[in-house]
């Protein structure tokens, strides 16, 4: 039986691997242009999609580097449609986060980032983000000290290797069912 140990989301991420995209004040929409270097915005993390609507010029890419997005971080909504996870892949363009979103970077000796990917798409890894935002009309998500501290059952890199490459399969396999659904219907 594969050990597990419990932990808190704080214990895997790197130094510096919580970020919460910038103050509006420090990405005006007078920033935006129509292309360059892509705002990765909520839409990206709750579609899982890269069409992009905003961009940005080097200089102002240079000012916002803390907001940078590298492979495998994860990118969070943060409001409204609160805990929508997507991964960045390395065939992705280099971008910064928008203020809706949170970028979580990884220590990959602890955590794979899909391990830590599936596990915010399980139902008890977005309950556990969902039931910590607060807000009535427009539902925000918590404080960092509050992220931070959810719980996780984590078993070693193999182990979670394994769950990664078992859940991994079984998306592709819908990846290509939907592909042939999509045909069909054209």
């Amino acid at each position: 039986m594969a050990e597990w140990n419990n932990t808190y989301l704080s214990d895997v991420l790197v130094d510096k691997g919580y970020i919460r995209g910038p103050f509006g004040s420090a990405l005006k929409r007078g920033d935006m242009k129509d292309n360059g270097i892509p705002v990765y915005e909520q839409q990206h993390a709750i579609y899982n999609s890269r069409h992009f609507r905003y961009y940005i010029d080097e200089q102002k890419f240079n000012e916002m580097k803390r907001f940078q997005v590298n492979t495998d971080d994860l990118i969070i909504s943060c409001s409204g449609t609160v805990g929508k996870v997507s991964i960045i892949r390395s065939d992705d363009p280099k971008g910064i986060i928008s203020q809706a979103l949170l970028l979580l970077r990884v220590d990959q000796n602890k955590i794979l980032p899909l391990y830590l990917k599936y596990f915010f798409t399980s139902r008890d890894g977005y309950n556990a983000i969902v039931s910590r935002s607060s807000g009535s009309v427009q539902v925000n998500i918590a404080k960092r000290n509050v992220i931070e501290q959810i719980p996780l059952m984590l078993p070693k890199i193999e182990t979670q290797r394994k769950i990664v490459e078992i859940l991994n399969s079984i998306d592709k396999k819908i990846e290509e069912n939907e592909e042939i659904n999509n045909n069909l219907v054209a």
